[in-house]
């Protein structure tokens, strides 16, 4: 082809040849091209040879920029974006088929990326019928991945049947329950309230024992005041029957006397007859003596009638006296039947005075035990007026539960 070419032509040949290879190592980025040498041949040599490096420069830009696209695309693909696609071409068969296999893959990618979406937004919303239909292509971590999905979707529904069969059964026991608690509370309060009431009547009763018990001890003491009252009448009626007995003797001396003073005034009256008989068998001079023996008679005859009236009177204050012995002798009996019924009255009252006292005793007990059930009654009460309160809670919790069960979509 070439008969001669020179040692220059030779090393630009050479240079061109150099510039060739670093720029298809991609060592620089532009070729500068040698169109004419003043040897036509070599110029037509270097024309072909630069119509073939402006193709080739073509081919890799062309691969450059689908590299580039590549880059690109690979990098929103680490950020999570799947619709970029690598649109550019090349002639180079291994970069054209790398970049369809990478455009196929995106597809796939963004096909289970959409379904995992689309399902994870259905198990949001509470739908849980939804399942990924796994590619049978698919291997190793995606497999995976959309199985754990499918199996978390199954879990999800068979939760969202299990809540609602539960918040069901919670429902109607927490209703129940509520009734119940209602009923209890109600119960607690009308109990609370009749305690209340029962105490009330208690500490009636206690307070009408305890004066039950000062009236008893008074009642005692009045008894007693009593039978110090009667025993001083009986001692008073026996000094009476000893003063009626004393007076007894005194009229019986009394008669004995007037009984004296009766023969005496008798004797004296004979005397006095015998002295007048004598005096006037004595005559004139008998006359005075006859006077005074007159005078001794008419005072026999006085005394005889004084002792007889004495006699009278002391024998009426003798029946009197007697009288008075026999009412007062009634009077001791009488006094000692009423000494021992104010005795037995007395010891009625101390027993009942001891009953009452135990009584109080009791009641007081009584009472206290009340006060002690009717506190915890109203504990019981208000403890069973909070759970009320806590059931109620749990019933709109049950039903919030129903209600967000109901609103769940599954098989």
């Amino acid at each position: 082809m070439f008969n001669y070419l020179s040692k220059k032509e030779l090393e630009l040949i050479d240079k061109y040849f150099e510039q060739y290879i670093e720029f298809t190592q991609y060592k620089q980025n532009s070729f500068r091209y040698i169109e004419k040498t003043g040897n036509k041949k070599l110029d037509k040599l270097f024309n072909r040879w630069n119509t073939k490096i402006k193709e080739t420069d073509n081919s890799i830009k062309q691969d450059i920029k689908l590299i580039g696209e590549l880059v690109l695309t690979t990098d929103k693909l680490s950020q999570g974006i799947f619709m970029c696609r690598i649109k550019s071409t090349t002639n180079n068969p291994m970069i054209s088929t790398l970049a369809n296999t990478i455009n196929q893959m995106l597809d796939s990618l963004e096909k289970n990326m959409e379904q995992l979406e689309s399902t994870l937004k259905s198990y949001a919303n509470d739908d849980f019928r939804i399942n990924i239909k796994i590619d049978e292509i698919l291997k190793s971590r995606m497999l995976s991945v959309m199985q754990s999905i499918n199996h978390l979707g199954i879990s999800l529904n068979n939760n969202a049947k299990e809540n609602l069969k539960n918040g069901d059964s919670l429902k109607e026991k927490t209703t129940n329950m509520n009734k119940l608690m209602n009923s209890l509370a109600k119960e607690a309060n009308i109990q609370a309230s009749s305690l209340e009431e029962i105490s009330a009547s208690v500490e009636d009763i206690t307070s009408i024992a305890r004066n039950n018990v000062k009236s008893a001890l008074q009642m005692v003491e009045l008894g007693k005041d009593v039978k110090n009252s009667v025993l001083n009448g009986q001692d008073l009626a026996q000094k009476t029957v000893y003063s009626m007995e004393e007076i007894d003797n005194k009229v019986k001396a009394i008669n004995s006397a007037i009984t004296i003073i009766d023969q005496i005034s008798f004797q004296t009256n004979i005397l006095s007859l015998n002295a007048a008989v004598e005096a006037a068998t004595a005559g004139e001079a008998g006359k005075g003596f006859a006077v005074v023996a007159q005078e001794v008679r008419n005072l026999a005859n006085k005394s005889a009638d004084a002792a007889k009236e004495i006699k009278t009177l002391v024998e009426d204050a003798n029946i009197k006296a007697s009288e008075g012995k026999n009412i007062s002798e009634t009077m001791i009996e009488d006094y000692n039947k009423l000494n021992n019924i104010i005795s037995e009255t007395i010891k009625i009252i101390e027993d009942v005075n001891k009953t009452s006292q135990e009584q109080v005793l009791g009641m007081e007990q009584i009472n206290s035990n009340i006060s002690l059930l009717d506190k915890t009654t109203q504990e019981n009460a208000e403890k069973s007026n909070l759970t009320l309160k806590f059931t109620k809670e749990i019933e709109k919790l049950s039903n919030s539960l129903v209600e967000s069960a109901n609103n769940k979509k599954f098989i």
